[in-house]
């Protein structure tokens, strides 16, 4: 009988031990979750959501294939889905916030701090939940809050000078990738170039099964043999050619004074499903970010010689071109010429066509 009370004892206090260090464990665990702010396993990654207090959202999602777009269908600027990646894989806490500073942090965090939900594998539920706050005073921490957690932290990327913040932008125009045309030659179903002073010069160039012809526009003749090296370095430009940024300058008043003047150029792209991109061309006036104000003989300059304006038709929006970028475009009906390119390279080489 004093045995079996002795190991009944025994069996409860082994067994309050293990209570009382389980629960240890899961507090430890516990708090170490509220700490830990990245995510080491970014390609389980499938979804971010980012939000402010302002009402600016994005949501960034991947598909199977493994592409990421925000917003439902749009392309994410690459160098910002690398950018975000990067923190979300080696933000760290840095050091906890002063107590003489905790009021005033976590008043901040909860006004403006941007919230960050991070899902993996498809699932539904975030794995990780936490706000994102300013700068620190040295502009090298960034403040951080776990949701369900009573301590904000100061973050850092190790051996990164700066802070954080700007990484987890809300703002749907930064994110969207400053493309004007980005298809493959496979896709392209015809190209229309049209300049408004010079008709002559204007074109189409059209496929016709698995070759395309060129025809001329506005009295322009059009090319009996086209080269067809010519046509796959153009097509190649389309892969992806970009504008610079978004035209926020001019009011609205502005862009529609501009629409009433003659375009510089008009250029289209129908794909093999007949879906069309256009966008038309127009002269930058000079401004305060234009680098040459006037020209070789010291009189002032009308307008900017390094960028362009343009217009989206399909979707109003109006963007800033570098003339460096898009003029690779700008050609005629003779580019495409073979004969004419025969000619050309034989002057070259200073021989006699």
């Amino acid at each position: 009988m004093k045995k079996n009370k002795t190991l009944i004892i025994l069996t409860v206090v082994l067994g309050g031990l293990a209570t009382y260090f389980l629960m240890k464990d899961n507090s430890s665990s516990f708090k170490t979750a509220l700490r830990d702010f990245s995510v080491k396993d970014t390609a389980a990654i499938t979804k971010i959501f980012l939000a402010d207090r302002n009402g600016k959202s994005v949501t960034l999602h991947k598909n199977p294939e493994g592409k990421w777009f925000f917003n439902d269908s749009l392309s994410p600027r690459k160098d910002m889905i690398k950018s975000l990646m990067d923190v979300i894989y080696k933000v760290d806490v840095k050091e906890n916030v002063a107590k003489s500073a905790y009021n005033n942090v976590i008043k901040t965090l909860s006004s403006t701090g941007i919230k960050c939900e991070i899902y993996l594998n498809n699932e539904s539920t975030p794995s990780k939940v936490y706000y994102v706050g300013g700068a620190t005073p040295d502009d090298l921490g960034t403040y951080m809050w776990m949701e369900d957690s009573r301590v904000p932290y100061i973050t850092e990327i190790p051996g990164f000078n700066g802070y954080l913040t700007p990484r987890y932008c809300v703002s749907p125009t930064d994110w969207k990738e400053p493309i004007i045309f980005s298809y493959t030659p496979a896709e392209i179903q015809k190209i229309s170039v049209s300049y408004t002073a010079f008709p002559q010069r204007s074109f189409e160039l059209i496929r016709n099964k698995n070759s395309f012809q060129i025809s001329g526009k506005s009295g322009a003749s059009s090319v009996q043999q086209v080269d067809s090296v010519a046509i796959d370095n153009y097509l190649d430009l389309f892969k992806s050619l970009s504008y610079e940024s978004l035209e926020t300058t001019l009011s609205p008043a502005q862009h529609d004074s501009l629409k009433q003047t003659n375009t510089l150029c008009s250029v289209s792209v129908t794909d093999i499903k007949n879906q069309q991109i256009s966008i038309d061309i127009y002269p930058m006036p000079v401004n305060e970010k234009s680098l040459t104000l006037q020209d070789s003989l010291g009189k002032p300059l009308k307008y900017d010689v390094d960028r362009m304006i343009g217009y989206f038709q399909n979707t109003g929006e109006w963007v800033v071109i570098q003339h460096y970028t898009f003029d690779r475009i700008f050609r005629s009906p003779e580019d495409f010429d073979s004969e004419v390119i025969r000619k050309r390279i034989l002057k070259l080489q200073g021989t006699r066509p």
